[in-house]
């Protein structure tokens, strides 16, 4: 029986498949014909062997398309794709202006025209720069720096520069990477500024600009102020003409759009209620294509002491309360593909949290035989998908900086709910009503959908799970159980979403693949590490690659960025400052290469916390036998000895002593003669020139008056030849 393609390869795909790079040139009946990039070999590799790479996350695919834009983006940046890659002066930057795009973005969608005019307004720019301030949460972003400030403040730059960026960004896909300084290639605009008529039409769209916003003010006031407000030009004041009576603007607003009448004055949020087709759409018609998010507190309590409860009381300890936190509730993520319904992960979590939803998405775009297999599950789960729409709510645990930007990371599109308006989102808000009334409603410790609903039952009493247990009984619901039920939503039409999921990739082609490198990079853990000869430590578990150890000879500085993904750690991807492209290492551990981050930190901890007695035994001999190797070896004299602390004051005198430097008197000058008088028998003519000089000499002179001097030499009398 021949085995299709589970996941879409297109021709031209690159896959680097166990390190090695294949380029797909064909698709056979089982499997497809690729051709070696770094050799000129070629093979037929089985659709079984890509599709089993693919899921343990040992496939990388690269689509024609996204090599090209690679490409692009490479030669643009100079070889840059990541922002981990930048400087931290650069990446603080990059933040910065990615939050004035992301401002522009809120501001176009309110209806405006961002034209560099538009944005180089007074009005603009403050609004700008207060909106780019809460989005990066630093209020003087873009203002004057303060007496005694060390880092210049940013500038804000003009509507040009402004306009510049947000067409970067939409190019390169939304890569913040493209934001980093360029300015030295800078080069004439695609686009002229687009300028107004005449005097006219510039004070109807004035009136316009100004009636379009959320404040819904009356035309009738608007146009009173504006007559006033309005400047009019030199031209329009000599030329006598008049503004355009409220009727003329009154006709030109009913020929404007009425949806983008409705956006403008009701709100991007509140304009799908009143314009859109409404929730009988279907929303997606591909797996993966959509999905929504959404967390609740659960209506059940959870035991987490795991112990039984039954056991003897003292009656008057008959009342004493549970401990804090031993009984609690626990708050549950899902996510749930939109097309098929099938659920894509779900975790159970204390509070709802960045870390919490990263594990969401990442158990989302992983394979999830090892819950099934764990907790007993008889059928597969859903297949692992690369996310390109998420739609969640406004919580903590998905509205947060961390999981927005992990999202733009791996290409995936967020969509923000409002609050209190479940139709933004119904098919996971419909999950969680069907999990209560079908599972949570038949488990002890059940509390109830609303306060009050089960005054004869002691939810807190009665809890008898444990979180992994409770976690087991809702895997084991999301794997056997939802997927296999008849769904009735829009577009299911009573199929179940195993049958959907059949009947998408049969209709719309294969699944999206997801990419294990960026996981790795935007899902994953990332640790500063230093890189030696055995490789990298990334929280104690040892990884290394040929490719990093010659990083390591030739560069100085040996500080790195590892990225590991929790779920798969056998590989991680290493970046660092001024190095184009991230560095792939291994995890060098045998025995740790098929188990997950958690479950290594378990193995590792496992050793010391195994037996406590044990190891407080150990500790115990530790400290005696080397008590007693101080003891024994002579080298320490006794602490109460008063003569043991004499020797840091003797070395102190020592080196007193040798940094001592001599004074030597060199005043006096060398005893000299006159000119003529060096070849003289006699010491007159010496002491003669000694007695201005040096009191030396004088004191000889004296002497030599008492006795005729004596000659230095005596007579040469014999010739010595």
């Amino acid at each position: 029986m021949k085995t299709p393609a589970l996941y879409a390869v297109p021709l031209g795909t690159l896959l680097i498949l166990d390190g090695y790079r294949w380029t797909v040139v064909g698709k056979e009946e089982t499997g497809y014909a690729v051709e070696g990039q770094d050799s000129a070999q070629t093979a037929l590799i089985s659709y079984e062997r890509v599709d089993a790479a693919i899921r343990m996350m040992q496939c990388e695919v690269v689509s024609p398309a996204a090599q090209e834009k690679n490409k692009e983006l490479l030669a643009y940046t100079g070889g840059y794709d990541h922002i981990d890659q930048l400087s931290e002066e650069e990446r603080e930057d990059i933040h910065a202006r990615l939050a004035l795009v992301l401002a522009m973005i809120e501001l176009e969608k309110q209806g405006n025209k961002l034209t560099q005019r538009f944005l180089d307004r007074p009005d603009i720019a403050s609004k700008l720069r207060r909106r780019a301030g809460e989005i990066s949460g630093k209020k003087n972003l873009f203002r004057a720096s303060r007496g005694g400030s060390v880092k210049p403040a940013m500038a804000m730059p003009k509507g040009r520069t402004l306009q510049k960026y947000l067409k970067l960004f939409r190019r390169f896909g939304e890569n913040p990477v493209v934001l980093m300084h360029r300015e030295h290639k800078k080069g004439p605009q695609d686009e002229k500024r687009k300028r107004l008529d005449n005097f006219q039409e510039r004070f109807i769209a004035y009136v316009m600009e100004h009636w379009l916003r959320p404040v819904k003010t009356k035309l009738a006031s608007l146009y009173r102020l504006a007559k006033e407000a309005f400047e009019p030009s030199p031209e329009a004041i000599a030329a006598g003409i008049k503004l355009p009576s409220i009727t003329t603007i009154r006709t030109r607003l009913k020929q404007f759009s009425q949806t983008a009448k409705v956006i403008a004055r009701e709100g991007a949020r509140q304009a799908p209620n009143l314009k859109a087709a409404g929730s009988t759409d279907i929303r997606a018609i591909e797996y993966g294509e959509d999905t929504e998010t959404d967390e609740v507190c659960l209506s059940i309590f959870a035991d987490a002491s795991g112990k039984v409860r039954v056991k003897p009381l003292h009656p008057d300890k008959a009342k004493e309360k549970f401990k804090k936190g031993e009984i609690r509730r626990l708050w549950l993520h899902v996510k749930v593909d939109v097309a098929t319904r099938l659920p894509l992960g779900w975790v159970i979590a204390d509070n709802p949290s960045a870390d919490s939803a990263l594990e969401l998405i990442r158990m989302a775009m992983r394979d999830k035989t090892r819950e099934a297999r764990r907790y007993g599950c008889k059928h597969d789960p859903a297949p692992p998908v690369r996310i390109r729409t998420n739609i969640s709510d406004n919580g903590t645990a998905m509205r947060n900086a961390k999981v927005r930007g992990a999202q733009l990371g791996v290409g995936a599109t967020t969509i923000d709910g409002r609050t209190h308006h479940a139709t933004d989102k119904p098919y996971v808000e419909r999950f969680f009503g069907t999990m209560q009334w079908d599972l949570l409603n038949f488990l002890p410790g059940y509390a109830g959908s609303r306060p009050g609903e089960l005054p004869g039952y002691n939810p807190v009493a009665e809890a008898g799970l444990t979180p992994d247990e409770l976690y087991g009984v809702i895997t084991r619901y999301m794997v056997d159980e939802y997927p296999f039920t008849p769904h009735n939503g829009t577009g299911m039409f009573g199929a179940t979403p195993r049958q959907k999921l059949a009947e998408v990739i049969q209709a719309y082609g294969e699944i999206k693949a997801p990419s294990a490198r960026d996981r790795r990079l935007h899902l994953g853990l990332k640790a500063e590490c230093s890189v030696t000869s055995e490789g990298v430590l990334f929280k104690g578990v040892p990884y290394n690659s040929g490719e990093l150890q010659r990083f390591m000879d030739s560069r100085n500085d040996k500080r790195v960025t590892v990225h590991v993904d929790p779920d798969y750690p056998g590989l991680a991807s290493i970046t660092l400052e001024g190095h184009p492209g991230e560095i792939t290492a291994k995890l060098r551990m045998t025995a740790l290469k098929d188990l997950t981050l958690d479950e290594i930190f378990d193995v590792m901890a496992g050793a010391v916390e195994s037996n406590p007695q044990r190891r407080q035994l150990d500790d115990a001999a530790l400290k005696a036998a080397r008590a007693r190797r101080a003891r024994e070896n002579g080298f320490f004299t006794p602490s109460n000895d008063p003569s043991t602390y004499n020797r840091l004051d003797k070395l102190q005198k020592q080196a007193d002593t040798l940094l001592g430097v001599e004074c030597v008197n060199v005043g006096r000058p060398l005893d000299t003669v006159p000119p003529g008088q060096i070849m003289s028998r006699n010491r007159v003519g010496w002491a003669a020139i000694d007695q201005r000089t040096n009191t030396r000499a004088i004191t000889d002179a004296t002497t030599t008056e008492s006795k005729p001097p004596s000659p230095l030499f005596s007579p040469i009398k014999e010739s010595k030849f």
